[in-house]
């Protein structure tokens, strides 16, 4: 098999033509990968920012054709058409039962570690492992737990809908734990991936104003093509000046997307009195921000932190909101990239002038 391995952070990847894949043990499901999108908790992973340990296979928006199940896998069969999610349940936890399957409490344990739910891996090389973060879909192959995956319906383009996986899956969960009412105000700051879904569903949700903030006048661009009503240059003006302006005092609610000290800050000062702040972002695991606790209290203003969607729940969701035209994933891929290419993919996103890359091993 080939695949991009990590060695060390802050280097270039390495294409690997001899690595090895062990078949699915149960409940896991073998993936021969068609496209995988790539996103910047990759990149964190690569500059050590989320410190999955080396050797490591990133690439966590995956769409393929199953090839082989394990033991007792119920949920899909050989030759079906997936898209997996970052998110991997185990279904058996107190948080999977109870409706919270993204806040699996064993995906947790071992999701930094790069292993499988049961502390192993399923890729070798030269007989020692190589780990692999939520899914390790920058290669020809992947084994992902049977709950991650959706199977795709057969008019749908494997490659249109890969990056659901995450920046689909992650807007989806955002604007479901907003509870937007209709005609709310909504700031979404960070135009990304993530950023430019939650704009999409939020104009499917019947939100009303509907703020893009970025830095980048083509995504912004992007952002209005989308369903943004109003877009603010936080390079050109005061973003919170300029959302309390168009919103007579500040969003109803603020979608954070951006996950940096500095747009944390600006959701937490652009939110109106009583409003919502939804933290989607991801900064580095070790990120310590400050926030100003007075302001919280005497303004009421609610705080959640949601880390994407239901996998088994909302992705069947989001596949109808594309069928519907309600939601196209395929306006967030920039560039396409060969595997061997995944060094100029990665530049291009550091450089801020990539939204989504497909990576495909063919």
């Amino acid at each position: 098999m080939k695949g991009a391995v990590l060695y060390k952070y802050n280097e270039p990847l390495k294409i690997e033509d001899n690595l090895q894949i062990q078949s699915p043990k149960e409940g896991e499901v073998k993936v021969k990968i068609v496209a995988t999108g790539m996103c910047h908790s990759d990149i964190n992973v690569f500059e050590g920012k989320t410190p999955v340990p080396p050797p490591v296979i990133a690439g966590h928006e995956i769409a393929g054709i199953v090839e082989e199940v394990g033991p007792g896998v119920t949920r899909v069969k050989p030759g079906d058409r997936v898209v997996s999610a970052f998110i991997h349940p185990c279904g058996k936890c107190r948080n999977c039962i109870s409706g919270h399957e993204n806040l699996c409490e064993t995906f947790s344990a071992v999701r930094l570690k790069g292993t499988m739910m049961d502390g192993t891996t399923r890729v070798r090389l030269d007989g020692k492992e190589v780990r692999t973060f939520l899914g390790g879909g920058f290669a020809e192959y992947a084994v992902v737990g049977e709950n991650a995956l959706t199977v795709v319906p057969p008019e749908v383009d494997l490659e249109k809908i890969a990056v659901l996986g995450c920046a689909g899956l992650t807007g989806y969960g955002a604007v479901n734990s907003a509870k937007i009412e209709p005609g709310e105000s909504v700031a979404v700051i960070g135009v990304g991936g993530v950023g430019l879904s939650v704009i999409q569903l939020l104009k499917a949700s019947g939100a009303g104003r509907i703020i893009a903030v970025g830095t980048k006048k083509w995504k912004l661009d992007r952002a209005i093509e989308l369903g943004a009503t109003d877009v603010v240059n936080s390079k050109e003006t005061d973003p919170i000046k300029a959302i309390k302006e168009l919103t007579n005092g500040g969003a109803d609610v603020v979608i954070e997307a951006g996950g940096n000290e500095e747009t944390i800050k600006m959701a937490m000062d652009s939110v109106r009195i009583g409003g919502r702040v939804v933290l989607v972002g991801l900064p580095p695991v070790n990120a310590m921000i400050p926030f100003r606790v007075a302001s919280i209290v005497r303004n009421g203003i609610t705080i959640i932190g949601n880390y994407g969607g239901r996998p088994r729940i909302d992705m069947p969701r989001l596949l109808d909101l594309v069928r519907l035209g309600k939601y196209d994933p395929s306006k967030l891929i920039t560039g396409r990239f060969k595997l061997e290419e995944i060094n100029e993919a990665v530049k291009l996103l550091n450089q801020g002038e990539a939204i989504r890359s497909l990576i495909i091993p063919d």
